[in-house]
């Protein structure tokens, strides 16, 4: 995206009212003057669409047509094609952000700020406020930062059981290492008798041997059975993890029958904002055409010439318009009035929208759940496959073991036989000394083992204290985090409200509206509603002032469409700088300003220009005659086709 700061041309074709129309746009505030009916305003709305919007239409009689947005080497485009009675609309925009375009740049009549202001609609007002806000967004990450909190917090209850462990560890390595020196001891007692012993050297080496071998045999005999014992352990190990885990699954749905429907659910739905987004740009391409229909413009009839019974049929000066439809003469307020009870419905479809971008949102949400459920059933289920597989893999092993057991203790007995049954050693203590050696041996070589694993755990034990810090360090950012996530829309409605009103109060100064003495938002909180997002209203509240000097509060229903024409522009304008749009769209569009008087036209203008890089202006020849002479002018009576 490039941040234009030079010359933008504009071309446009078949869009609106406009055949084909180029225009260029310098830095700062351009005036597009022109009498009614000269494709200002499709100018605007071909603008918007190349930045992003919703704005732009095709003209009623093409079947196709385009914007381009052009500036240096980079240019953004929007076509749109009419197929099978609806227009479809793609290319490369400025901006993918369409609702940022259509509240805080795109400022036209049916903007969502001005119609909230003019309905005197708190809950609308918010909601123009508030729209790049992805509330639900927010939500889903404060609920992943809470589970990784819980799940830190139970690593670091371990951590902290494992170090609370480490004093008595190394008093058990203490024990086990004084053990081990005593053991020794006996050791080199035992060594000394038998040296000492006498013997016959023959008997001396055969005693010797049949110790040797009963050492050997069991030793591989006490290594059988402690692996009989690990085994065993280890069956029982997972037999508990696989009640666990069973425990786990029943819990769990395999909610696949109701993935399939939501999933069925979220097709239907985005298929109905599809078809809400047809009827949307169809209801607009109405009441656009309708509008200059009321307007005199006579390029506004599809497929008519304008020769001299259409210029009569839409002579400014009647009363009454000849309808396009059925070609009656129809009173020109009752298609004002008509057109105004299609802005409204184009607005409920926009709401409709909204609220179905949002339920959108949520069943995704529901699908992804769902679809984590039916996953972590399949999961389950494998884990509890892989640890049957493991249970009997396991007691295989075991079989073979007390196998292999069984013969090493008949072989220990016939040992044992065969010494006692040797004169020699049978009248001897020197088999004794040797089998007392081998125990002695074979007891330190368990010690020896046991002192390896305390210091494997006292060494696992002092990781875990480090690793506590690292733990407490991962869970106070979360919190941070979460509490910037639970302040994130409280923080955001303040600053909008702030901006407002101080905004409010410039402007009020500057336009100069008699009696009204303030016009401000009150943001209303219910915090102990929702402690992640608290519901909050957005009311608007107006002050004025009597010739004595006493002031009242009022509604925004008895203000003058001028004034709340303005406090709608600055509705849109602090939604402009909280949202720091400026940086994502250097351009504002205004449109209908009518209501307002030509000097106050002039200060708004001026006023806006300070905030919006590119500001494009539709005003009548009379209003833009109070504006400075140094804003550029387009002189749309040249632009129509």
């Amino acid at each position: 995206m490039t941040t234009f700061d030079e010359s933008v041309t504009v071309s446009v074709r078949n869009l609106g009212g406009i055949d084909e129309e180029e225009v260029t746009l310098d830095p700062g505030v351009t005036v597009l003057t022109g009498r009614n009916a000269t494709n200002r305003t499709s100018l605007l709305r071909s603008i918007a669409a190349a930045l992003g919007g919703s704005a732009g239409e095709l003209k009623a009689d093409a079947e196709e047509g385009s914007v381009e947005l052009a500036a240096g080497e980079e240019s953004y485009t929007r076509r749109f094609q009419r197929t099978n009675g609806s227009v479809r609309a793609d290319g490369d925009p400025y901006t993918d952000d369409e609702s940022v375009v259509d509240l805080y740049s795109c400022l036209l009549a049916t903007n969502p700020a001005r119609r909230a202001v003019e309905r005197g609609d708190g809950e609308a007002l918010r909601e123009a406020v508030m729209a790049p806000i992805d509330t639900a967004e927010i939500r889903a990450e404060i609920d992943r930062r809470q589970r990784e909190v819980r799940t830190l917090s139970e690593e670091l209850a371990e951590a902290d059981r494992e170090a609370e462990r480490l004093p008595d560890l190394r008093e058990r390595l203490e024990a086990r290492r004084e053990e081990r020196e005593a053991v020794a001891d006996n050791i080199e007692s035992v060594e000394g008798a038998v040296e000492e012993a006498e013997i016959d050297a023959s008997d001396a080496e055969d005693a010797e041997e049949v110790v040797e071998d009963l050492r050997e045999t069991r030793e591989e005999y006490e290594a059988v059975r402690d692996r009989l014992d690990t085994q065993r352990n280890s069956v029982e190990s997972l037999e508990d993890e696989r009640e666990t885990v069973a425990a786990t699954l029943e819990a769990v749905d395999a909610p696949r029958a109701e993935l399939e429907d939501a999933t069925d659910e979220l097709d239907r739905l985005q298929q109905r904002r599809r078809a809400l987004e047809n009827t949307i740009n169809n209801l607009v391409s109405i009441v656009e055409f309708n509008e200059e229909l009321v307007d005199e413009s006579a390029d506004a009839l599809p497929g008519e010439d304008a020769g001299d019974d259409v210029v009569a049929a839409l002579d400014p000066t009647a009363e009454t318009v000849d309808c396009w439809t059925c070609g009656t003469s129809v009173e020109r307020a009752a298609i004002e009035e008509r057109v105004d009870d299609l802005r409204a419905v184009v607005d409920e479809k926009r709401r409709e929208r909204n609220e179905l971008r949002t339920e959108i949102g949520e069943q995704r949400e529901y699908v992804a759940d769902l679809r984590e459920d039916v996953q972590e059933h399949e999961s389950l289920s494998a884990e509890i496959a892989d640890i049957d597989a493991e249970i009997e893999r396991r007691e295989s092993r075991i079989d073979d073991l007390e196998a292999r057991a069984a013969d090493l203790r008949e072989r220990i007995e016939d040992l044992e036989a065969e010494a006692a049954e040797s004169d020699d050693l049978r009248d001897s203590d020197l088999l004794d000394r040797y089998q007392r050696l081998s125990e002695l041996e074979y007891e330190r070589g368990q010690i020896d083992e046991a002192i390896d694993a305390l210091e494997s755990e006292i060494e696992a034990a002092e990781a875990e204290r480090d690793r506590r810090d690292r733990l407490e360090s991962e869970i106070e950012a979360h919190r941070e985090a979460l509490a910037d996530l639970r302040s994130r829309i409280a923080d955001v409605e303040r600053a909008a409200v702030e901006t407002f009103n101080d905004h409010m109060e410039t402007v009020l100064g500057l336009l100069g509206y008699e009696n009204v003495e303030r016009v401000w938002i009150e943001r209303k909180t219910d915090a102990a509603a929702d402690e992640v997002a608290p519901e909050s209203a957005f009311d608007l509240h107006v002050v004025r002032s009597t010739p004595a000097g006493s002031v009242y509060d009022d509604t925004v229903a008895h203000l003058s469409e001028s004034e709340r024409e303005v406090i709608g522009l600055v509705v849109a304008l602090s939604g402009y700088l909280v949202h720091d749009v400026h940086e994502e769209v250097p351009f504002v569009l205004l449109d209908s300003l009518e209501a307002i008087d030509a000097e106050r036209i002039a200060d708004l203008v001026e006023y806006f220009a300070d905030y919006a890089p590119y500001l494009v202006v539709a005003l009548l020849p009379e209003d833009a005659q109070a504006l400075p002479e140094r804003f550029a002018r387009v002189r749309t009576t040249e632009a129509v086709a």
